[in-house]
């Protein structure tokens, strides 16, 4: 299993991120709690049956934050990959704020969903058959609807699962940074990264740059909420130049769109005179992130966020 493994690592054929993301999948056939498809799950003497719809649920259930969250493309052409397609098409059901549970990807309700994904040329055509090219490790049955897997395969990847996840997932990383100006692509594959803010200290000293006024709309108060003007999602960071200190009003109405370039020159003035800035920032630095942004997130067609 490890030859196989190993040899998936040095493979040269990734011409798309599905491969990596089909084997996290197989992950978690021994590595799985109650309620998250153990129903698909056939446990013979020497291997075990597993239903594609164990699978689809997660191949989903991975690709839903790159596409509803960090809005990260999946090929250097124009186009939407087959999987988004499915996503968008069903986006009321999965719902695009929160990334669905594993339990309800294996819900009777986003049946087909599922149905849909296993049916897809992106996984019965491609991705299925394409994998054991480069990673031997199951067997396809069922006309596509299964796979069999030895039970010594499944347990190597149980006992090796967070190893073989962050190889993986820094194969995916490396393919979609190249095609994608947005920052931290390793980070935002992990499960959960709680979203930080900055200390007491340094965000009152942009509260008294700011004269204890809202950034946008200048009213002055006594109670000030961090805001990220560059989205948190895009950039998944929280350093002190993209802070600033927002009403709640602000903050609420501005949520997670890109502002207006007219704020861009104000935050750029604020930072000239902030302290303790990180390693790197410049304003070129900031002035290509809101670009990179507007571009790859926010949507270069859609209105700026602006008062």
């Amino acid at each position: 299993m490890s030859s196989e493994i190993n040899r998936f690592f040095k493979s040269k054929t990734l011409s798309s991120t599905y491969k990596p993301t089909l084997l996290k999948c197989f992950l978690d056939i021994g590595d799985y709690q109650d309620g998250e498809g153990g129903q698909w799950i056939e446990r013979k003497k020497d291997t075990y049956v597993v239903d594609m719809h164990f699978i689809a649920a997660r191949f989903l259930r991975y690709y839903h934050p790159l596409r509803f969250k960090f809005n990260l493309k999946q090929q250097a052409t124009k186009g939407t990959i087959e999987i988004y397609q499915i996503l968008e098409k069903y986006e009321k059901e999965l719902g695009v704020k929160k990334i669905p549970s594993k339990k309800t990807m294996c819900s009777d309700k986003l049946k087909i969903i599922r149905e849909k994904a296993i049916s897809s040329s992106a996984i019965k055509d491609q991705v299925l058959p394409l994998l054991l090219k480069d990673c031997d490790v199951y067997k396809i049955i069922n006309n596509s609807k299964s796979v069999e897997i030895k039970k010594e395969i499944v347990e190597y990847m149980k006992n090796n699962k967070n190893v073989i996840e962050a190889g993986l997932n820094h194969m995916i990383a490396k393919y979609l940074e190249g095609i994608n100006s947005s920052p931290n692509i390793s980070t935002k594959l992990e499960e959960k990264i709680p979203r930080t803010t900055l200390k007491p200290n340094p965000f009152q000293e942009i509260i008294d740059m700011q004269d204890s006024r809202c950034f946008y709309c200048k009213t002055k108060g006594n109670s000030f909420e961090q805001e990220h003007f560059i989205p948190w999602n895009f950039l998944y960071h929280t350093e002190n130049y993209n802070i600033i200190a927002a009403c709640k009003s602000c903050n609420g109405s501005k949520n997670d769109r890109l502002p207006h370039e007219k704020y861009l020159e104000d935050i750029i003035d604020r930072n000239k005179n902030l302290h303790n800035l990180p390693m790197g920032y410049s304003e070129e630095f900031m002035r290509n992130m809101h670009e990179n942004c507007k571009l790859d997130y926010h949507g270069k067609d859609k209105k700026l966020w602006e008062l």
